[in-house]
């Protein structure tokens, strides 16, 4: 039976004075998440190892399909904001529903377009029915999680979402090679319906609304907890004029540009500039995803250990953000310079790694400054996060084209420069200000 609402409120009693051992409920809630977000994975990698057979059936060039990918994010860009309406409206479990639903739907639809402009139409959707999953993970981590476990638990968020890249390239190369581009689409398709089955009936929007939660777990979670409850409405017009607000902003934007590059371009990249054949595509972009999966579990530890310690969550989410992004860059610009393919696809599978370490530590930011206000923060971080995603599968293959694959990479790493400087400009210590002191200024936050 669910707790009733005096205990939600509040009355509960700690664990040392009923002598109950805390159930971990709210890890399982966690896993559910990740299995979520590598379902999300799963289904956009699958576009990208899909690049040569579909470019080749519906007789499109690289610019052409960066383009669509484009649309892809400018659907998921443009309902971030309202994607968080609904997730503080409806609660993360109906909002994520709503999402796997569409999304789902759009990755089945992906198999059956025959021409260009059908296929960018079923992408704009697709991107729009993914948006509210991150922004709906992070308030339900808000709503489980107390401060001290977030960066592990937005860790499982993100390993999720790297472990669709990871494993399914391998899984999907060979059975695209057997069954068709086409199939793999209608298999995602159908691995998202039940997933979005286990989510609705095994998810509750609180602790307090689960049956299987015990008391004591209520209470270790309320007692250290930046839930998103009794928020009211966003206060946007103070938010938007304090740094911090637009540092995280451009914090993951500097982030997202590398890492989307990944998710969109790296089999391609893999095939085109350093000459592997399309079989093994999948050895290589499974390492590298392996690579940032294991990264972001570490970068939630890492911080979260840090935390405990007594560091300040400025030093224990920022700085280790900015270490990331740090290693991120270094080896990016050594990958270009190695023609041997094993040799740069490690460079490439560490910078990946480390701008992990900053993709997860940017939601733990995002609760840590936003509060009861979260879903709203997230929303706006991940809105300029995918800003950088649909400019970068365009402008990509035109660079490379002008250019060359190597200024491509290059340019990845000059934008992490930027991620760098915004970590270093989001003050973590303490909360955004729902009303600032003076009017009209712009105020450190």
């Amino acid at each position: 039976m669910a707790l009733n609402d005096e205990t939600r409120a509040g009355s509960v009693p700690t664990a040392t004075e009923t002598g109950l051992r805390p159930t971990r409920v709210r890890w399982f809630g966690g896993a559910l998440v990740l299995f979520v977000c590598f379902i999300a994975y799963l289904d956009r990698i699958a576009f990208s190892v899909s690049a040569s057979p579909l470019m080749k059936a519906l007789d499109i060039t690289p610019v052409q399909f960066g383009l669509v990918t484009t649309l892809f994010n400018i659907g998921y860009f443009v309902t971030q904001i309202p994607g968080g309406f609904l997730i503080r409206r409806a609660g993360p479990r109906h909002a994520m529903t709503v999402a796997l639903l569409a999304w789902s739907l759009c990755t089945g639809l992906t198999g059956v377009a025959g021409t260009l402009l059908v296929l960018g139409v079923v992408r704009f959707a697709f991107g729009a029915g993914e948006a509210p999953v991150f922004t709906a993970g992070n308030a339900f981590f808000a709503n489980w999680f107390p401060s001290r476990e977030h960066g592990r638990a937005n860790s499982l968020m993100n390993a999720g979402a790297f472990l669709g890249p990871a494993v399914g390239p391998v899984l999907l190369v060979p059975f695209i090679q057997h069954f068709g581009w086409r199939n793999a689409f209608f298999l995602c398709a159908a691995l998202g319906a039940a997933t979005t089955a286990l989510w609705f009936l095994s998810v509750r929007d609180r602790p307090g609304q689960h049956r299987l939660v015990n008391e004591a777990e209520v209470r270790l979670i309320k007692e250290g907890s930046g839930a998103t409850s009794a928020a009211g409405r966003t206060p946007w017009s103070a938010f938007l004029r304090q740094r911090s607000f637009w540092g995280l902003a451009f914090a993951y934007f500097g982030t997202l540009w590398t890492v989307q590059f990944f998710v969109y371009w790296l089999p391609y990249y893999l095939q085109k500039a350093l000459d592997v054949p399309f079989g093994d595509v999948g050895t290589y972009t499974g390492a590298a995803f392996a690579c940032i999966t294991v990264s972001v579990l570490a970068a939630g530890a890492v911080s979260d250990r840090l935390l405990r310690a007594g560091r300040s969550p400025y030093q224990s989410r920022n700085l280790v953000a900015v270490a990331g992004l740090v290693v991120a860059c270094g080896c990016l610009l050594m990958s270009t310079t190695t023609h041997d393919v094993t040799t740069s696809a490690a460079w490439l599978s560490v910078a990946l790694g480390g701008a992990g370490f900053a993709q997860t530590l940017a939601w733990a930011i995002a609760t840590e400054i936003g509060r009861s206000h979260t879903s709203a923060v997230g929303s706006w971080m991940n809105a300029w996060g995918f800003v950088a995603a649909a400019i970068v599968p365009t402008l990509a293959p035109l660079i490379a084209d002008r250019f060359s694959w190597s200024s491509v990479i290059i340019l990845n790493a000059a934008v992490s420069v930027l991620g760098m400087v915004a970590f270093l400009l989001t003050a973590t210590n303490k909360p955004l200000e729902s009303r600032l002191r003076v009017p009209g200024h712009l105020q450190s936050s």
